[in-house]
């Protein structure tokens, strides 16, 4: 065992002789000094987390999520790891009502049906036309669209319509957003109006590739992005949670 604990240790620093900070982290996976508790996930941990997932999946759904990846802008989907953590969030806490905004490909929106009880809906809504076939071809082969309401439209318009709509209010149980960050607080702000009391809001990509750390990241969205972060911290303050994995994972109790 030693042997081999000093085999590491001379590789770990031939490393970090020949190659670039940045390029270390793609080599090797640790641990921060500052707190243990934080993993880099490289592809390869990121590889055994699926595979561990894929257990429980059956091989045909497994077919049609991976037809779905081969789409060429694919990256744009939550991966598969966030998929089941929201299909378990929505299990834990018996949500019935969950409304999404940003649909895509419909991969999250499936997970999210499939973790409801019965009788419960996702409404879930985008603007772009050039998905909604994939998708709803996606939940008709796992079998959730009867689970699944889509809208096709601004989601800022749909949201003022539920608003304002008094039924709407305080309907869901969790919300999902996932779409343009140029837009996200005004999203969040009106997702909250829809939750009831102990509802959850989530925002994704909260961490944007890491530029949010940055005073000047210069990027538009990581901008709009770390106004957001502070905006719901000094607004929710213990209701909020950063969830530290994937691209960063807001999460806000509503009181």
């Amino acid at each position: 065992m030693d042997n081999l604990i000093s085999k590491f240790k001379v590789k770990v620093n031939r490393l970090k002789k020949n190659l670039h900070p940045l390029e270390i982290r793609k080599k090797i996976t640790y641990m921060s000094a500052r707190n243990s508790k934080h993993v880099v996930v490289n592809p390869r941990l990121e590889a055994y987390m699926d595979k561990l997932i894929a257990k429980g999946e059956k091989v045909e759904d497994l077919y049609e999520m991976n037809e779905l990846w081969k789409n060429e802008r694919s990256y744009l989907q939550v991966p598969l790891t966030e998929a089941r953590f929201l299909e378990v969030l929505v299990k834990s806490i018996g949500a019935k009502n969950v409304i999404e905004i940003g649909t895509f490909c419909g991969f999250s929106t499936a997970f999210i049906a499939r973790g409801l009880v019965d009788g419960g809906i996702v409404f879930t809504c985008d603007e772009d036309s050039r998905y909604v076939q994939i998708a709803k071809n996606f939940w008709e082969h796992l079998g959730v669209s009867e689970r699944i309401h889509f809208e096709l439209g601004e989601a800022t318009k749909i949201l003022h319509r539920m608003v304002d709509d008094k039924p709407s209010l305080e309907f869901f149980d969790i919300a999902f957003v996932d779409a343009d960050k140029e837009n996200y607080r005004q999203y969040a702000e009106l997702c909250m109006k829809l939750l009831r009391k102990g509802g959850v809001l989530l925002i994704d990509n909260t961490l944007w590739k890491g530029l949010v750390q940055y005073k000047d990241p210069r990027d538009n969205s990581a901008v709009h992005i770390q106004a957001v972060n502070e905006w719901v911290f000094e607004t929710f303050g213990k209701n909020a949670s950063m969830i530290p994995a994937w691209d960063g994972l807001l999460m806000v109790v509503k009181e």
